[in-house]
């Protein structure tokens, strides 16, 4: 009788996990996992998010602050639409140039010359892309305020609005941006 008296006692005492526990613990444990990794997508797709933005931010930001920069300086301000709507000047050292939006490739373009229809194609040397691949510009458009020479024209200026997107693998990370800045030239054209 000590015997089974004994044995009775070993199995009243011995600890361990019921089914019911083991059950709500592995329950608990997914719902915890499940939210983590939620939260850790999310984050993934807001730094996606973020480096877009920034993308088509230091794109259109430096396109345009070199543009204005031999914009402010230049002279001779002439809408030109050889190869889309753009703008052809002189530099201050008295050189050709013209910025468009190519149109079939999404991007502002670059040119050393006044371009002619036949130099759009980018082959020649005189145009060149001026955007990353990462971005697609939507729109640029040049407005030419104060064309008249000489004293009395008020200076000219052109307005500049620019905007486009980021190319991005998923729609919702597309991210968007148009900024607008107006050009006065520095030197009067007093002639």
């Amino acid at each position: 009788m000590v015997f089974k008296r004994l044995n009775i006692e070993i199995l009243k005492s011995s600890k361990g996990f019921t089914l019911l526990e083991m059950i709500i613990s592995i329950g608990l444990f997914s719902v915890i996992v499940t939210t983590a990794i939620s939260v850790m997508l999310q984050v993934s797709n807001a730094q996606l998010k973020a480096s877009n933005v920034q993308t088509i931010l230091d794109n259109i930001r430096f396109s345009l602050e070199l543009i204005t920069k031999e914009m402010r300086t230049g002279n001779s301000y002439a809408v030109n639409s050889a190869c889309g709507t753009g703008i052809a000047f002189k530099t201050s050292l008295n050189e050709d140039r013209a910025y468009f939006l190519d149109a079939s490739t999404k991007t502002v373009m670059r040119a050393t010359l006044t371009p002619t229809p036949a130099d759009c194609d980018g082959v020649s040397g005189i145009v060149q892309p001026f955007t990353s691949e990462d971005v697609e510009i939507d729109r640029l458009d040049f407005q030419i305020r104060g064309q008249t020479s000489g004293p009395d024209d008020g200076q000219p200026w052109v307005v500049i609005n620019l905007s486009g997107k980021s190319k991005g693998t998923k729609y919702q990370l597309d991210s968007s941006l148009g900024l607008q800045t107006t050009i006065t030239q520095r030197i009067r054209d007093l002639k």
